[in-house]
């Protein structure tokens, strides 16, 4: 229902001059496929895809959480209560940082890709073995080594700045999640960082 609705969108738009060339959607790829596969304006022109950073930074705790369930199938604890356990809190505010990581720097793939991983590899840097390698420099780092390194101080504990951390053993375990999540063609998708807000509201309002 949802794809027919599209299409009869998609092909009435040219009785008003114009067309819709870009979709934007919650991950969800099937309408987009499609549309494609329709050639509403012929096999030249192909409609984009942009994903709604809101979605997809809500996909990263889907995913972590869903993690978190498998490994426990497996025999293997990623969460609990112990200092680099997987907690709640620690994918709550993943999640945050990486959508900020989208947001602040808009139009940059690059760019969006080094913060996301800034915040994994900084969770899991310890006083024997910092990794700040992709955090920001500056004396105004929001990273506390990167920070003290700038201001020609000597960094202070991990264990009392590092306040997302992980045990460096269940890295691996979760870096496929960030692979797909930080991927090029899923931040190619975020390049505006747009979110579905507006249409989401506009259907409380009709529907409501």
């Amino acid at each position: 229902m949802e794809q027919e609705a599209a299409l009869k969108l998609w092909q009435k738009s040219e009785d008003s001059g114009f067309r819709y060339t870009t979709l934007l959607s919650d991950g969800d790829a099937k309408t987009y496929q499609y549309l494609n596969t329709k050639e509403v304006y012929g096999p030249e022109i192909k409609i984009k895809k942009e994903e709604c950073i809101n979605h997809v930074s809500k996909r990263l705790g889907t995913s972590l959480r869903k993690a978190v369930k498998e490994w426990w199938a497996r025999g293997v604890s990623l969460g609990g209560k112990s200092r680099g356990s997987l907690k709640e809190e620690t994918i709550k505010k993943w999640s945050r940082y990486y959508q900020n990581a989208i947001r602040s720097n808009k139009g940059d793939v690059e760019a969006m890709k080094t913060a996301i991983y800034a915040t994994l590899f900084h969770s899991i840097s310890t006083d024997q073995k910092p990794q700040h390698f992709k955090c920001p420099t500056g004396k105004d780092s929001w990273c506390f080594f990167q920070a003290a390194l700038t201001r020609g101080e000597v960094p202070g504990p991990h264990v009392k700045h590092v306040k997302t951390p992980l045990k460096e053993t269940h890295l691996a375990k979760i870096m496929p999640i960030y692979q797909i999540l930080a991927s090029n063609e899923l931040l190619q998708r975020c390049i505006r960082c747009v979110t579905q807000n507006a249409n989401e509201n506009l259907q409380s309002i009709i529907w409501g």
